[in-house]
């Protein structure tokens, strides 16, 4: 089994459910939500019964219609800038919803810089000059719409959040009493002390230890289903859609 977790967009979930019924593969569906923190990265996976849960397909059409406008935005401050690049070439590479790794990609392209690393750090990141800010939901308001949207909400790659222990125990314990059900402690990149770390979180606020591979395009050097060691229990999924 594998679950479709892409970043907000429940696009992929049918296409990938109905392929593996073909193959024999139990597929969940699900997203994965990008939520507004004051620092660090955080990011919501939820894991649904159903390929396009409501209020969250609604939601997520609204939000779509705010990040194409975002990243217009950053397209209009590169050319200020003078790292100029082509609306139409952002959107194809795109394919659906629009965000900063395709404004990345298309500086790449134009020749404005080597990689996208160089485009985030030069341009698109947090506080760079092309950067534009995203509205976007609070930690709390994520897992609440996972919830009424019937689904399990499972904090991602806890790492990102930027907090010190003794900030990441009380904010987990804050979204576990707001509905959180799980937290990845199972990822390729995590170390020996931050496994131990995690699912001692998880063990204190009565989560499942979650995790995944977070593959995201051919050319990544991690593995699809990629869960590190040891890997991702099997009974996981199942311990989630029972939340």
């Amino acid at each position: 089994m594998l679950a479709v977790t892409d970043h907000d967009t429940l696009a992929g979930n049918r296409e990938a459910g109905a392929r593996g019924a073909e193959l024999g593969v139990r597929v969940i569906p699900g997203i994965e939500l990008s939520v507004k923190r004051p620092r660090g990265s955080m990011h919501l996976l939820g894991y649904f019964t159903e390929p396009e849960p409501e209020p969250l397909a609604g939601r997520i059409a609204e939000f779509h219609k705010r990040r194409r406008t975002r990243a217009r935005d950053m397209v209009e401050r590169l050319a200020e800038l003078g790292a100029t690049v082509d609306w139409d070439d952002v959107l194809a590479r795109a394919g659906g919803p629009v965000g900063r790794p395709h404004v990345a990609e298309a500086l790449v392209a134009a020749g404005h810089v080597a990689d996208r690393q160089e485009a985030f750090d030069r341009y698109l990141a947090d506080g760079r000059p092309a950067y534009v800010g995203a509205e976007g939901l609070t930690p709390e308001e994520a897992v609440e719409l996972v919830r009424a949207s019937g689904g399990a909400p499972v904090l991602a790659h806890p790492a990102s959040l930027g907090l010190v222990w003794r900030e990441l125990d009380p904010f987990v314990g804050r979204l576990a009493r707001a509905g959180l059900a799980g937290i990845e402690v199972h990822r390729p990149e995590h170390s020996g002390e931050q496994r131990a770390r995690y699912g001692e979180l998880a063990r204190r606020w009565r989560l499942v230890p979650s995790g995944g591979s977070d593959f995201h395009r051919p050319e990544s050097p991690l593995r699809p289903g990629d869960t590190g060691e040891p890997p991702l229990p099997p009974d996981t999924v199942d311990r989630l859609l029972e939340r």
